[in-house]
């Protein structure tokens, strides 16, 4: 733990073994280095004050504070430091307002919003709170002018009766409570040049329904968690998610409850990563057949990511892309150069009904999580078509030799024509010439002849 006494301790060393080489650092502009401080944690600012006569203070006037209490032994010493920050910027601007806390230690609830108060007074431009007591968050950040950035931390936010931000850019909300079901969306609403949201959603949040509708949005990422998070009886809370972003050009979705995901207006969005289930777990899948309004749901939901250039896909929304595909025909999604598939269980047969999708793939990246397993699925017996494109696959988990992986590598090979490399490697001997499974991959019919397998 960082305390004043170590910088002294830094002083006396140098003093005692002062450095040969000329200190160039030291030669820059007060705004360079103030730039890079704006970076570094402010305990690591405050030990430069040793390094010579001119840095004694210099970090003082840093327009920046990123502190966290664990940062002092005590804390009386903590509450002094913010409150001597604001004090000294109070005829001046803040670039930078980063704080951690933990208010159900204190007697001082309202603490850290005297500081986010007094932090916007002062037009702040990057405003970071983080509270593990789930206070109500100050609404002055709603009025903020100033804010270009936002993120906030397990806290309660209001009904914003006013909401102004015309300089926000980015906005992070991370475990936050909302105590009206549409603040969200009016908070969104009144972020005219808006451009990254990020949201790590829990249980009960007081969101039912997230509309997301901006015309600035590019990135959009939505964390809700998976099933394993809950327990059995929070499955059926409807949770409905309406995105209306046609600048969109990043998608990212982990989440296992929401029941629908309606993307208005399908963006021609660059990189998507997905991992969705609409709220079905793996017993309640095998009864979609008469949930008709589920299955169009999905069918859009495919539709409004089918421009996607480069996607990332979980084994579990392959699932439920390879149920669907038994009720309604998958959207061709013909923008898709690189595809990676992250499975978590030998489900790899399910590959091929996305892939005859994507006409125009190129790269094919098949991960593994950690959790690997053992899943038994029916797969519907049926021909495969030819995959024409793919150049280049890449296997990263090693090859055991168990059946359903071969037969996926068997089927890469028999049914790309234009393939240029495999590669993976092998789970059975250190060397592959004593491989048996290489063995097998070399007898391994190939429609492409200039296809080579590479061994890592």
């Amino acid at each position: 733990m960082f305390t004043f006494m170590d910088a002294a301790r830094v002083k006396l060393a140098l003093s005692t073994n002062p450095p040969s080489e000329v200190d160039q650092l030291s030669s820059l502009p007060d705004c360079l280095i103030f730039q890079v401080f704006l970076n570094l944690p402010t305990k690591d600012v405050v030990k430069t004050s040793v390094l010579s006569t001119r840095w004694t203070t210099l970090w003082k006037d840093v327009p920046g504070l990123d502190l966290d209490p664990k940062d002092f032994n005590i804390h009386e010493t903590f509450v002094s430091f913010v409150d001597n920050f604001l004090e000294r910027n109070r005829n001046s601007s803040i670039h930078r307002f980063k704080l951690t806390y933990d208010s159900s230690y204190f007697e001082e609830p309202g603490l850290v919003n005297r500081w986010v108060e007094t932090a916007a007074r002062l037009k702040v431009e990057h405003l970071d709170v983080s509270d593990y007591w789930d206070p109500i968050m100050n609404p002055t950040v709603y009025t903020c002018s100033s804010l270009v950035s936002l993120r906030l931390a397990r806290m309660s936010l209001p009904n914003p009766e006013l909401v102004s931000l015309p300089s926000l850019k980015a906005l992070v909300l991370i475990l936050v409570v909302f105590t009206n079901k549409w603040a969200l969306e009016n908070l969104i609403s009144k972020c005219p040049v808006l451009e990254n949201f990020s949201i790590e959603r829990r249980y009960g949040d007081g969101i039912p329904i997230l509309r997301v509708h901006s015309k600035s949005l590019l990135t959009f990422v939505h964390d809700a968690g998976n099933h394993e998070d809950y327990d059995e009886e929070e499955y059926d809370e409807d949770r409905n998610v309406e995105i209306d972003a046609p600048m969109l050009k990043y998608l990212m979705i982990s989440d296992g409850l929401t029941s629908s995901f309606i993307i208005k207006s399908p963006p021609s969005a660059v990189e998507a990563d997905i991992d969705i289930v609409f709220n079905l777990t793996s017993e309640r899948i095998l009864g979609v057949a008469y949930e008709v309004q589920k299955i169009e749901m999905v069918r859009d939901f495919l539709f409004g990511i089918s421009k996607v250039k480069d996607m990332s896909i979980s084994s579990s929304a392959l699932q439920v892309i390879y149920d669907y595909a038994r009720y309604i025909q998958l959207p061709v999604f013909r923008n898709v150069y690189t595809l990676c598939v992250r499975f978590d269980s030998y489900m790899w047969e399910m590959l091929p009904v996305f892939l005859e999708v994507c006409p125009n793939l190129k790269n094919l990246v098949v991960e593994t999580t950690e959790n690997y397993h053992m899943v038994g699925i029916i797969v519907t017996a049926r021909p495969w078509n030819l995959l024409s494109s793919p150049e280049h696959v890449d296997i990263e988990r090693p090859l055991k030799g168990e059946a359903l992986e071969m037969s996926l590598v068997g089927y890469l090979l028999e049914n790309s024509p234009n393939l240029k490399k495999l590669s993976l490697s092998l789970d059975d001997a250190p060397k592959k010439g004593e491989s048996g499974i290489y063995i097998e991959l070399l007898n391994f019919p190939r429609l492409s002849r200039s296809c080579q397998i590479i061994v890592r």
